[in-house]
C-alpha cells in the first residue's frame, strides 16, 4: 500500500471516530450546536476558572483535558513528542487574542462553523468567506517575508507542564467545588464526566494523528445541530 493511500484511509477512520465522539457528546448533553468546540470549551473552561465572569458559560470542560491529554499519549506512542518555545511571544499573545475573538463573535473556529453550516445556518455560511479570506491574507503575509521566529527546542519537562496541570484542574474539578457552573446557557449544558474525558481523550489521539476532525463533522452535524436542545443553530448566534 502507498503511502497517499495509507494516508487517505487514516483520515477517514480518523474521521469516523470524530463523527462517534460528536454523535455520542451531543446526545449525552453537550450543546446540539457543536458537540465539541475548542473554542467554546476554553472560553467555559476559564469562566469556570473565574477568567472571564459571564454566567452562562462556566464550566471546566473534560474534553479540553482529553484532547491534550489523548495527543501527549499518542505523541509518546509515535516518538513524536518533543517541546519546542516560539520566539517572539508577545506577538504570539496579541495574535492568540484576536484568533479567540474571530472564533468566539465570528464563527472562525473551523470545527464549529462546518458544523452549523452543514446544519442550514446562514450566518455559518458568511463565516465562511471570512474565514477564506483571512487564510489567503495569511498566506499572502507569509509570502512576503513575515515571521515570528525561529522555535526552539526545550527539555521534555517543558512539554509535559500543560498535560500535568490541565489534569491537576481536572481532578479538582470533580473532587471539589472549587469552580463555577453555569445554571443556564451552554454551560449548564455538558455529557458525563467519564464519556466527556473518554471523548476528549479519542479525540486528541485522532488529531496527533493528523487526522481532520471537520471530515466527520459534515457526516454528522446535520443530526447534532438538531438534537434537541432549544440552543440550535439558529439561536445559538444570539446567545453568544
Amino acid at each position: 500500500m502507498d503511502s497517499t493511500k495509507k494516508e487517505h484511509i487514516i483520515l477517514a477512520v480518523g474521521g469516523v471516530i470524530a463523527a462517534i465522539v460528536a454523535i455520542l457528546l451531543a446526545s449525552s448533553g453537550n450543546p446540539g450546536n457543536m458537540a465539541i468546540c475548542i473554542a467554546c470549551f476554553v472560553r467555559d473552561t476559564a469562566g469556570a476558572m473565574k477568567l472571564q465572569t459571564t454566567e452562562t458559560v462556566q464550566y471546566l470542560r473534560p474534553e479540553i483535558v482529553g484532547i491534550i491529554v489523548g495527543a501527549c499519549i499518542m505523541s509518546f506512542v509515535g516518538k513524536e513528542f518533543k517541546a519546542q518555545a516560539g520566539s517572539s511571544p508577545f506577538t504570539r499573545f496579541i495574535l492568540g487574542f484576536i484568533v479567540m475573538i474571530g472564533c468566539l463573535i465570528f464563527l472562525g473556529c473551523p470545527l464549529r462553523m462546518v458544523l452549523r453550516m452543514a446544519g442550514g445556518d446562514l450566518n455559518a455560511w458568511v463565516a465562511l468567506i471570512g474565514f477564506a479570506a483571512g487564510i489567503g491574507t495569511g498566506v499572502l503575509f507569509l509570502k512576503n517575508g513575515f515571521t515570528l521566529g525561529k522555535a526552539e527546542t526545550l527539555k521534555k519537562a517543558e512539554g509535559l507542564a500543560l498535560p500535568v496541570v490541565v489534569i491537576a484542574l481536572f481532578i479538582l474539578s470533580i473532587t471539589t467545588t472549587v469552580f463555577a457552573v453555569s445554571q443556564s446557557g451552554p454551560g449548564s449544558m455538558h455529557a458525563p464526566v467519564v464519556l466527556s474525558i473518554i471523548g476528549g481523550i479519542a479525540f486528541g489521539l485522532v488529531a496527533q494523528c493528523r487526522a481532520c476532525a471537520s471530515l466527520a463533522v459534515c457526516v454528522t452535524s446535520s443530526w447534532c445541530a438538531t438534537a434537541g436542545d432549544s440552543w440550535s443553530s439558529a439561536s445559538c448566534s444570539r446567545a453568544f
